[in-house]
């Protein structure tokens, strides 16, 4: 797994994200590999990491891309070798950077809601940064089925919510937020466990489809529709505690033992990020450089993606950072709502210590 190149071959789903995860939302097969891009001459002997993603390496993963490309981990010390995963290969990052293998000790799952739930299952990981500062989850409506798409409280009158299985706990959770009163499943609304595109929405078979703002609402567009004429979405985000995407993880044990290393890829993450935050058009050909990624789709996808990746907070403490009080709100909403089974202190799953301005 040390190779100067790594290649993997998978029959994927390119543009499904999920809810909980992310997914993509159109099946084809590509290759994915190491972004083959010309860097400057290192110094030194670069030490080889392999980083699991929460899904394919596509343009979801281009703030990493860019670290690549314009040798900002090479300048670190780093080889990084993106390495697809999640539902798309079923290589979970937070199980693989408890392996074997110590040059896989940091990964990208989708959602800092997978780590939460991973950790109160005894699973060693701590959050060191995120890519995005929420999830771009949320949920799509047609308004020509005479539905919107505003708030938890359109789940009414029979709708029937789609979302993916690994998200079905949290829309009976959502509903209950409703401000005039809560929203029950079997009694409000019916759930169906959704696919990877959203297809029920074109077929009929659905009336409010669970995406992500980054991703399958670009096959909505291509098809011609318009956001608020012909579909509505609100983010999952603007209701409930639903933060943090693109973590990067790694275990209490690896950050103890190589704090330099786990540094070394931040900063040159963050690099990269803020790279891609300046510089959005450079930065969609960078990531069209990757075999299977769609340059239309990269450049439409980062400004949307940009704009999740800054807050308030990141404008005081820097590009990464995990708000102590927020990831706390997610551990009781997750806790309340059943998902997990104990409770914790955000600062047992947090470790900001590598973030700076």
């Amino acid at each position: 797994m040390k190779t100067k190149y790594f290649l993997i071959f998978v029959a994927v789903a390119v543009l499904f994200v999920s809810c909980a995860t992310p997914r993509q939302a159109a099946l084809q097969t590509v290759v994915v590999e190491k972004l083959i891009t010309p860097v400057p001459k290192p110094t030194q002997d670069l030490i080889t990491i392999q980083i699991p993603l929460g899904w394919l390496n596509n343009d979801e993963f281009v703030a990493l891309q860019v670290a690549q490309a314009k040798g900002f981990y090479a300048e670190s010390g780093l080889d990084v070798n993106l390495i697809s995963g999640g539902g798309s290969t079923g290589f979970n990052p937070l199980v693989a950077i408890n392996g074997f293998d110590d040059s896989i000790r940091l990964g990208v799952p989708a959602a800092l809601s997978l780590a939460i739930k991973a950790y109160a299952e005894g699973i060693d990981v701590v959050a060191v940064a995120s890519l995005m500062q929420y999830e771009p989850s949320g949920f799509i409506a047609l308004t020509k089925n005479g539905r919107h798409a505003q708030s938890p409280c359109d789940f009414s009158d029979g709708a029937v919510v789609s979302m993916q299985t690994d998200g079905l706990w949290y829309i009976g959770a959502l509903g209950k937020l409703c401000s005039s009163g809560p929203k029950v499943e079997d009694v409000d609304f019916t759930l169906i466990d959704g696919g990877f595109t959203p297809d029920c929405l074109l077929n009929g078979s659905c009336d409010y489809y669970c995406g992500w703002a980054t991703n399958q609402v670009y096959m909505l567009d291509q098809a011609g529709l318009v956001k608020g004429k012909d579909y509505e979405m609100f983010l999952t985000s603007e209701f409930a505690p639903f933060y943090y995407a693109d973590v990067i993880v790694t275990t209490h044990d690896f950050l103890t033992r190589n704090p330099e290393q786990v540094k070394a890829f931040i900063q040159a993450s963050m690099k990269g990020l803020q790279y891609t935050l300046d510089h959005p058009d450079e930065a969609a050909q960078i990531s069209a450089s990757v075999p299977g990624i769609d340059l239309g789709h990269a450049q439409w996808r980062i400004p949307i993606q940009n704009g999740l990746s800054v807050s308030d907070e990141t404008e005081k403490y820097g590009l990464g950072y995990l708000d102590p009080a927020k990831v706390q709100a997610m551990i009781d909403f997750m806790y309340a709502n059943g998902d997990i089974q104990k409770t914790f202190k955000a600062e047992e799953i947090i470790d900001n210590s590598f973030i700076g301005k």
